[in-house]
């Protein structure tokens, strides 16, 4: 893979501050050491506020200013999860350096021009306070992009050993429509459950009758839905089912995800070791969907707080199943890349210092305007799960201002 498919990342945005704090670190101090080599604080710091920069737009607008201070999942804020992100990929970037002869993985002269071109590049266009809110020098941004150009060619290489051929069992994406009434309550337009009463609950229970009465009348399910003032969806999930997976989700709780008012796929449940596509519905729903043939409608499917009624469409969707083939293969490919990696993980020295990790902080956001309309070849940015791609995107002005909440 040629440098410039990783190094396009850094060169789709200039970066602008307006509200510099002068809270600068000591981007030389030891943030983590694997063996005897040292993570500089400077290279941990650069990946977060490079990856803050990318989000403060959409972050901003659902949480507002300071939002990198606000819990978002169990007691960790947006800051926190970043650094532990951070840090992982830290870990797993000098790891895959430590054991790219075993691969035969070079960096060759040509991409470290290209790699140094770019690293000038980004800190030729950029302000002296940018540069030193991200921590930035020539040196960690070279190191960076060299540290991923190796990853991209450690999984390449890791991956060809991988079994990743899949059956047309594993692969096979069933159709499906479904009517879902939530009776217990539902989300609010600002993203808040509200719990319904008991005159609610049994309007709910009085559409799901009137609908389950219209397909005993003939009425398909579209219609049924429709008379009843409610809305049939489709979908598609996973048939097939690991059985050495060790589902570690409740369904139960989650929303029906796959559904769309004209097709969608699945979305993927983690599961412990699986490699396949699971499926966003509740157990009931697809215990109900494996036991119908093709065209046939299910009865009334009462859950905790959901009634839920489903027709079988297509035993086989073939769209649906070739992009899960792809999916499952990617699954594979991932699950063998990250067990060589563990394997070599559980055999190193890691350690995180982590008073210097708590020093990062974030006083600053970058809001993002349009310059132009310049088209630049470029690569989603990768990660253990992702192949290279090539994208075309718009070249930006992106300017930081005095985010701190008072």
């Amino acid at each position: 893979m040629k440098a410039k498919k990783v190094i396009a990342m850094l060169l789709v945005a200039t970066l602008s501050v307006t509200a510099f704090t002068g809270c600068t670190i000591n981007k030389n101090a030891t943030v983590a050491t694997l063996d005897k080599e040292d993570i500089k604080l400077g290279l941990v710091n650069f990946m977060i506020r490079y990856q803050e920069a990318g989000y403060d737009d959409m972050y901003i607008q659902y949480m507002g200013e300071g939002y990198w201070d606000k819990t978002v999942s169990g007691n960790n804020t947006v800051l926190e999860t970043w650094k532990k992100n951070a840090i992982e990929e830290a870990h797993e970037l000098y790891t895959l350096k430590a054991h790219q002869s075993d691969y035969d993985v070079e960096v060759s002269d040509d991409e470290k021009k290209e790699i140094k071109k770019a690293a000038e590049k980004f800190m030729k266009a950029n302000s002296d306070d940018v540069i030193d809110e991200m921590s930035a020098t020539e040196e960690i941004v070279e190191e960076y992009l060299e540290l991923r150009l190796i990853k991209s060619k450690m999984y390449a290489a890791i991956i060809k050993n991988a079994d990743s051929s899949v059956t047309d069992e594993e692969a096979n994406m069933a159709a499906y429509t479904i009517v879902k009434l939530d009776y217990k309550g539902a989300y609010d337009s600002n993203y808040k459950y509200q719990t319904y009463t008991d005159e609610q609950s049994a309007q709910i229970k009085a559409q799901a009758d009137a609908v389950v009465e219209a397909l005993a009348g003939g009425s398909s399910l579209e219609d049924a839905a429709k008379a009843a003032g409610t809305t049939a969806t489709t979908g598609t999930y996973a048939t097939y089912v690991d059985p050495d997976a060790e589902k570690t989700d409740d369904s139960d709780k989650k929303s029906d995800d796959t559904e769309s008012t004209e097709s969608s796929e699945s979305s993927n449940s983690k599961t412990k070791d699986s490699v396949y596509t699971t499926n966003n519905l509740d157990q009931s729903v697809v215990d109900a969907l494996n036991s119908l043939e093709e065209g046939q409608t299910s009865d009334l499917i009462t859950t905790d707080s959901t009634y839920y009624i489903v027709r079988l469409d297509k035993k086989t969707d073939d769209e649906a199943t070739e992009s899960n083939r792809k999916t499952v293969k990617g699954n594979k490919e991932d699950k063998y890349y990250n067990g060589i990696l563990s394997g070599w993980q559980d055999d190193e020295k890691w350690s995180v210092k982590q008073k210097q990790l708590d020093k990062i902080k974030i006083h600053n956001y970058f809001t993002t305007t349009k310059k132009d309309k310049k088209a630049a070849d470029t690569s989603a940015t990768e990660s253990t799960q992702q192949s290279e791609s090539t994208n075309s995107t718009d070249t930006e002005n992106t300017e930081a201002v005095d985010g701190t909440e008072n």
